[in-house]
């Protein structure tokens, strides 16, 4: 809002103010001016703002005009001693007004995001009967049983009545999703509860009290004209923010619980002032606002309920195939097993895993894995017989329980269900037999070394477990190393690589590790990955290499034991999955890691709220932002402002920045604007096994240093 509007809305509202003790009939006369300076206001601010006429608020100022028409129509007959029948001409005009202003805010309503669909209606309805309550005590029941009222006076009175009630539910809906408390809001509210204070004092006395009133009446069309002028209108209108688009839950109980407390206020409010308290007419009210309550929280509580459903499906269920999840395969295959030793039956369990699917990726693309995912899964489980449990276990791998059938029985059936994928696609599996008395995940253990053997004997086969004299994990045994260089942004030299796993089983590396956790190993699986990594012979000179490392692994003595001493040359990166740890443990753990000479990174920063603390509490050398900020970056000015601002926040306190996922030159030119120290990516490199570029390309002369953004890696 511009200052000289609002030093002149300013001195409007202190003119109203000193209304009371303006003499004689100059109080009528500066009433009026101060109504046409606001309407004039109002228009002049208005008109040309026409998209927001054309929403409703050109409606919504026709109506506050006509109420202003009304009260200077009053005045005129109250100087010209009219006496004081009802209905006068200007109280026709003023209900008019309020009815034309509830449809001027209804129709702004209507097209407001997060309105338009009905939400909020009943709360705000209850909002509006409860107000109802006492403006039928104060207000119109006194005056519907005047002695001598005419029809046409109880048809009026009845009009106010609708009115309050449309009035307060039109705005009520928007403070359902005012999420930022928007200004002009404020003001409507503001002026809305000082019009009805006036009336109140209107119908209290008369004299110098309704002078008060008529003061305080136009200090709330002040505020009303404030709120109409206000930049903040165009946010009322259309919404601020994805938040703006959703009603906020404690408001919907607010307006619930306000508009169910005024009936039963109202009444006490008459009884303290000795006024007739209309106790037949509110109570009938309050029964009707009380219906409504009960209403919608059993509408809500319903819905509350679907939700929980929903919920508990998604957290059971895998989002892209719509089969259990590894969750929920854990649950089912633990019921199989109780089964079986209750029952004395045989159970058998079974992997799957897609042959080759990482190529298929890489050739086809994401979204065509993604579907042949979903028609695997299709065509596997129309296949299913009762008893019969089919989950996604991770990435390409799928996990079957097979009750009541023993080894050669599962084999022939999980040969069948294999056999049944989408041609020309092939799959390969493992099956083990459960021993009654030991832990299904050493059943689950043998059916992923059958699958290995699968996979290592030509793949598109069933392979039974067999005893092993190895008794080594197949991760732990068959892990390699691949490598990603890391460039530095300013000349494009390789200045670092990433270490990156890799088994041959599988393209789900973190999958993998996830299990290896669950079984067990997963502490060991870490710690030789970084070891190895750490330890290459040929690694360059001088030469960063950056391994990721879990919360999880770090709480493991195991894990420490199996480091080497000198940890020289390495970053760690820590994962942006949590275990759990308070800030003060997993700083400990990271001064361990420097006490061994590495440099600590945090891994794809900018995925979680939470990271900007992260990077504040647990010092990083360097922040590695995720490539979902950086995909596409150049096409969206919004996703590259972002990036603006996290590399910002990182380097004020120091850190350097690294960012992955660059693939296309208008990324990297993007990331070169922004005062990037390195970038890693299918553009930049491809991983590799040994060291991708040789040392003749590695820029020798920095080292990751501490001291943030203006080092080299």
């Amino acid at each position: 809002m511009p200052g000289d509007l609002r030093w002149k809305l300013a001195g409007l509202a202190a003119a109203a103010a000193l209304l009371p003790v303006v003499p004689g009939r100059v109080d009528d006369v500066a009433h009026v001016l101060v109504e046409i300076v606001c309407v004039a206001l109002a228009w002049r601010r208005l008109v040309p703002r026409r998209d927001l006429l054309r929403r409703g608020w050109g409606v919504a100022l026709v109506a506050v005009t006509m109420l202003c028409v009304a009260d200077a129509a009053a005045v005129a007959e109250r100087s010209m001693l009219l006496g004081t029948s009802f209905p006068r001409p200007s109280d026709l005009v003023a209900l008019a007004a309020c009815l034309v202003l509830s449809a001027g805010v209804f129709v702004v309503g209507r097209q407001r995001a997060g309105l338009e669909s009905g939400n909020g209606v009943i709360e705000s309805v209850v909002l509006g009967l409860g107000s109802l309550a006492p403006a039928l005590s104060f207000l119109i029941l006194p005056r519907l049983t005047e002695p001598g009222r005419t029809a046409a006076g109880s048809v009026v009175l009845g009009g106010f009545a609708v009115a309050v009630v449309l009035l307060v539910s039109v705005v009520a809906r928007f403070a359902l999703i005012d999420h930022r408390g928007c200004v002009s809001l404020r003001l409507f509210a503001g002026g809305l509860l000082l019009w009805c204070a006036a009336e109140f004092a209107e119908s209290a006395a008369s004299g110098t009290v309704s002078t008060i009133g008529a003061s305080v009446w136009l200090i709330g069309l002040v505020l009303v004209t404030a709120g109409l002028c206000h930049s903040s209108l165009r946010e009322l209108t259309y919404g601020a923010g994805l938040q703006s688009l959703h009603v906020v839950p404690s408001r919907q109980v607010w307006l619930l619980g306000l508009g169910s407390l005024m009936p039963v206020v109202s009444l006490g409010l008459a009884w303290a002032l000795g006024r007739p308290t209309w106790l037949p007419e509110i109570a009938v009210l309050g029964v009707l606002v009380s219906g409504l309550v009960w209403f919608r929280f059993t509408q809500l509580m319903t819905h509350i309920a679907e939700q929980s459903d929903l919920l508990s499906d998604l957290a059971r269920s895998d989002e892209l195939t719509g089969l259990p999840n590894r969750r929920s395969w854990n649950h089912e295959v633990s019921r199989a097993v109780v089964l079986a030793q209750t029952s004395g039956t045989p159970l058998c369990v079974a992997l799957l895993d897609l042959d080759h699917f990482k190529t298929f990726n890489d050739t086809q693309g994401h979204p065509a894995g993604d579907r042949l995912l979903r028609e695997v899964s299709a065509s596997w489980s129309a296949l299913l017989r009762d008893g019969e449990v089919l989950a996604r276990y991770g990435g390409e791998e799928f996990a079957m329980a097979l009750p009541g059938l023993g080894l050669d029985e599962a084999l022939e059936r999980v040969d069948e269900i294999r056999r049944a994928v989408v041609l020309p696609q092939t799959a390969s599996a493992g099956v083990a037999a459960w021993v009654p008395g030991t832990d299904p995940a050493v059943t689950l253990k043998d059916a992923d070394g059958a699958l290995y053997l699968a996979k290592r004997s030509g793949r598109n086969m069933t392979l039974p477990a067999e005893p092993s004299t190895d008794s080594t994990p197949g991760p732990l045994r068959d892990l390699s190393t691949v490598m990603q260089p890391i460039v530095r942004v300013s000349d494009l030299e390789i200045v670092a690589f990433e270490s990156l796993s890799r088994f041959p089983h599988t393209a789900s590396v973190e999958a993998t590790f996830l299990d290896a956790h669950d079984k067990g190993y997963g502490d060991l699986l870490e710690a030789i990955a970084l070891r190895r990594a750490v330890e290459e012979p040929a690694r360059p000179r001088g030469v960063h290499v950056f391994v990721n490392v879990s919360e999880r692994a770090m709480r493991s003595d195991r894990f420490w034991d199996a480091l080497p001493e000198d940890l020289t040359g390495a970053v760690i990166e820590l994962s942006e999955v949590r275990d759990g740890l308070a800030t003060t443990e997993l700083r400990e753990y990271l001064d361990r890691f420097r006490a061994k000479g590495a440099r600590i990174g945090l891994d794809d920063v900018g995925t979680l709220s939470a990271d900007f603390a992260r990077i504040v509490a647990l010092r990083p050398d360097i922040a590695k932002i995720d490539r979902s900020l950086v995909t596409r970056c150049d096409l969206d000015r919004a996703q590259a402002e972002v990036l603006r601002m996290l590399v910002g926040f990182a380097h004020s306190h120091d850190v350097a920045v690294c960012v992955e996922g660059v693939e296309t030159a208008g990324e990297l030119e993007v990331i070169r604007s922004l005062d990037v120290g390195y970038a890693q990516g299918y553009l930049l490199g491809r991983p590799g096994p040994g060291w991708p570029g040789g040392r003749d390309r590695v820029e020798r002369r920095g080292e990751v240093s501490s001291a943030g953004r203006h080092a080299a890696v």
